[in-house]
């Protein structure tokens, strides 16, 4: 369970972070409607295994401290993207 709520967490970031328009890893971001509807289920999915693994308050302290370092670090990762893709093109 606590490898599940880690990937779960991390995992709905992401989806939420493609399909915002700001977004920099894909040409296009993922269509809205869809796709902040699964961001949003996979996150309480994934709150609720933490709810199951640990106590409620180090389940949410935990889950809270996850989407902020997902949320943080993932918009850095298109950076990362952009400096691969030129090194592929040189």
């Amino acid at each position: 369970m606590h490898i599940l709520f880690f990937v779960l967490t991390w995992l709905a970031c992401a989806i939420l972070y493609l399909s915002h328009r700001h977004q920099g890893w894909l040409a296009q971001p993922l269509a809205a409607t869809p796709w902040r509807a699964v961001g949003a289920a996979l996150l309480l999915l994934a709150l609720g295994c933490g709810l199951a693994a640990f106590s409620a308050i180090t389940a949410v302290f935990g889950w809270l401290m996850l989407l902020m370092l997902a949320f943080s670090v993932l918009p850095f990762f298109s950076l990362w993207i952009k400096r691969m893709r030129r090194e592929q093109q040189a």
